[in-house]
C-alpha cells in the first residue's frame, strides 16, 4: 500500500488526510481525483493538489512547456470571458478538461462549452452576436409552483438529479411534476 498523501484545495485551502477522505468529501471516485490532479484540471470548479508538490498552476505552466510535434494545423485559441490564449485547441482540451470536439463545435456555432466561449485567435474576434448565451432555462415545479433559474438552481436547491429534472420537464423527477417556465 502506498503512502497516504494530504490533498489540499486550492481556493479554499482544506486539507483532506488521504485521496479517499477527500473523493468521499467531494462526491467523486478516488481515482479521478488523482487523474484531475496529475493533469492539473479542476473537480467541481476547484484545483486541488498534493501539499509539498507542484500547484496546478505550476503544473499547467509545465503542460504549456512540453515537447510536442509540431501540428501544422494548429491555431490559436482565446477564451472570451478570460482572454486567456491557447495555441490549440489540443491544448485548451488538456489545460481545461473539455473535449477537442466540444471545444471546435462551440467555436464553429458561437456556443458555450462548459460556461465559456472561444475563437480563433488568428483571426479577428467575432461580433458579439455571434456568441450564443449561456443556454439556462427557467423550470417550474407545478406542485409548489416555485420556479428556478436553471435545471441546474433547481437541482441544487431540491437535491433532485438535474438530469432527471431534464429529462422530466414535460414530466416527473424526484416525485414531482416539470415544466419549462416561459416569461
Amino acid at each position: 500500500m502506498g503512502k497516504r498523501k494530504t490533498i489540499v484545495c486550492l481556493e479554499t485551502g482544506k486539507q483532506f488526510n488521504s485521496v479517499e477522505n477527500a473523493a468521499n468529501a467531494i462526491g467523486v471516485s478516488s481515482g479521478f481525483i488523482s487523474r484531475q490532479i496529475k493533469a492539473g484540471k479542476p473537480i467541481k470548479g476547484f484545483y486541488y493538489y498534493y501539499a509539498g508538490e507542484m500547484l496546478p498552476d505550476e503544473y499547467r505552466q509545465k503542460i504549456r512547456n512540453q515537447k510536442k510535434k509540431p501540428n501544422y494545423k494548429s491555431r490559436p485559441v482565446i477564451c472570451l470571458e478570460t482572454g486567456e490564449r491557447f495555441e490549440s485547441i489540443s491544448l485548451v482540451s488538456r489545460m481545461l478538461g473539455i473535449s477537442k470536439s466540444n471545444v471546435f463545435h462551440a467555436m464553429k456555432n458561437g456556443s458555450a462549452v462548459h460556461g465559456i466561449h472561444f475563437y480563433y485567435g488568428d483571426e479577428l474576434k467575432p461580433d458579439d452576436s455571434f456568441f450564443k448565451p449561456k443556454r439556462r432555462r427557467k423550470v417550474r415545479c407545478t406542485e409548489t409552483g416555485v420556479v428556478y433559474e436553471s435545471i441546474k438552481d433547481a437541482a441544487e436547491r431540491t437535491k433532485i438529479s438535474p438530469n432527471g429534472i431534464g429529462s422530466a420537464a414535460s414530466g416527473m423527477a424526484g416525485g414531482y411534476h416539470w415544466e419549462y417556465a416561459d416569461d
